[in-house]
């Protein structure tokens, strides 16, 4: 069994709106389980990483939508032979960016032209993967666990547990569905006490903090046929200064 992370997620806030980019974790185990796929942006980079290593979409078997909001979802066209797995109630009343939409509803009824199942907790997805249901951010959220034969426990949350913020607060930073649920979800996720958890934008982390850090470029387009590229790494803070 083995656990890639292939596409890290990541987060940003700007004075002109959100930017999102959901984490798409590949997991090899009895079935190669594929946990979120990214949106149409990203599509492209989910193909070179798969290629990369040596896996092509017809050999991906199960897909795990953790949700329908768009960021997570709009890649699964890629993986027409593949079960794809999400919670019955956010099959029922999930949402690409808002409740109401007709695109919602479009969605859906393409999903059910693949082999779309739902689960329930604790439904087994892999020989080492169940599901774990976390609603809240999304009506129906689906978390995926994954014990090892080591006994390690890892957790894809999705945005049950968006990132470490959520984490330590005990709620996310947006909630669409319902706040008590969020709150609950993310308990529920603490308490089994995760080895790893691998959230949907944000680097991997544990109880003891981040176990990994992702650099993020921000690139802004120039009128010159130029790029600007700023690069975020996180590295230690200098030893403090002290004068005698």
């Amino acid at each position: 069994m083995d656990v890639e992370r292939i596409m890290p997620g990541m987060g940003v806030r700007s004075n002109v709106g959100t930017m999102g980019a959901a984490g798409v974790t590949l997991v090899r185990d009895d079935v190669k389980v594929l946990v979120d796929t990214g949106h149409y942006g990203t599509r492209d980079w989910l193909k070179a990483e798969l290629e990369r290593r040596k896996v092509s979409p017809a050999d991906i078997d199960v897909v795990v939508l953790t949700h329908l909001h768009w960021d997570h979802c709009l890649n699964v066209e890629m993986f027409p032979q593949a079960r794809i797995l999400l919670g019955e109630d956010e099959l029922k009343e999930g949402f690409l960016m808002e409740p109401g939409q007709p695109q919602n509803e479009a969605f859906k009824a393409a999903l059910r032209e693949m082999k779309v199942e739902t689960v329930g907790d604790g439904d087994r997805i892999s020989s080492h993967a169940t599901a774990l249901l976390t609603p809240g951010h999304s009506p129906g959220h689906v978390a995926v666990a994954l014990k090892g034969d080591d006994g390690r426990l890892t957790v894809m949350s999705g945005d049950a547990v968006p990132n470490y913020r959520a984490y330590l607060r005990g709620f996310p930073d947006i909630s669409f569905h319902d706040r008590k649920q969020s709150e609950e979800s993310v308990k529920k996720l603490k308490d089994l006490r995760p080895d790893l958890v691998i959230p949907g934008h944000d680097s991997p982390f544990n109880d003891g903090g981040y176990v990994e850090r992702d650099d993020f470029t921000l690139i802004l387009r120039r009128e010159n046929e130029e790029n600007s590229t700023f690069t975020f790494r996180h590295v230690p803070a200098d030893r403090p200064i002290i004068h005698r």
